[in-house]
């Protein structure tokens, strides 16, 4: 393994926890249509496809598109108004951050959270400043688990996809990691509900302290990962 050049962040179940919000948005939505509230373990399940797919999962997959569609409008609206009121940051966010940029390594973003939330959420949390490129959610663009994203956020790095990192929770962040050419760690503080070890990333670790440890390695000496990327 050559020496890591990059770091590149997926956000919801990685460095933010993020569902709180989101099931009080999605639960306004919901009761709007006469339907159940959902709980958070519920809505965990739902993470990770988009917000789109978070609605669509949430009112049942035989439910109409223009629906889908009308009760995404009014999720993103009052997403959009208060998203960090119970968002919080795991612990060792900033710290992986400040250091991985002590480090010299350029840091990238690549979600598929909805552009606007995801700004107004790294502003104020405190995170946007680290950031010099934000791949989010917007329409007619790729989301992971596609390659594209992820080979755009390593282009307007202008690094190698080989000598960059995602670092994320879900199936998603690898599929995307593997299909781009990049090396992945997956932290075991998110959403995914499938066995992480199963998903084929190059890391598994408890959370981002550890992840920091393991950037540290890689970007000083290219100590080869715990499995084979690729």
């Amino acid at each position: 393994m050559t020496k890591i050049r990059a770091v590149v962040f997926d956000l919801d179940g990685t460095l933010i926890d993020s569902v709180p919000d989101i099931t009080t948005v999605l639960n306004r939505c919901l009761t709007t249509q006469g339907r159940a509230e959902m709980t958070e373990p519920e809505v965990t399940r739902l993470v990770g496809g988009g917000a789109r797919e978070l609605v669509a999962r949430a009112l049942g997959g035989e439910t109409a598109a223009a629906n889908v569609d009308r009760v995404l409008a009014a999720f993103l609206d009052f997403y959009e108004a208060e998203p960090v009121r119970r968002t919080v940051l795991y612990p060792g966010a900033h710290d992986i951050l400040a250091e991985c940029a002590r480090h010299g390594l350029q840091l990238g973003i690549c979600t598929n959270k909805p552009k606007q939330v995801t700004s107004i959420v790294l502003d104020a949390l405190g995170l946007e400043p680290y950031f010099s490129v934000v791949w989010a959610g917007e329409p007619g663009k790729p989301m992971k688990p596609e390659a594209a994203c992820l080979r755009s956020v390593c282009r307007e790095l202008d690094v190698e996809p080989s000598r960059v990192v995602m670092v994320g929770d879900s199936h998603a962040d690898v599929a995307a990691a593997r299909a781009a050419g990049c090396y992945s760690i997956v932290v075991r503080h998110g959403y995914e509900s499938r066995p992480l070890e199963s998903l084929g990333a190059d890391a598994v670790v408890d959370g981002l302290p550890q992840t920091l440890q393991m950037l540290t390695r890689w970007a000083c000496d290219g100590n080869t990962p715990l499995y084979p990327a690729g």
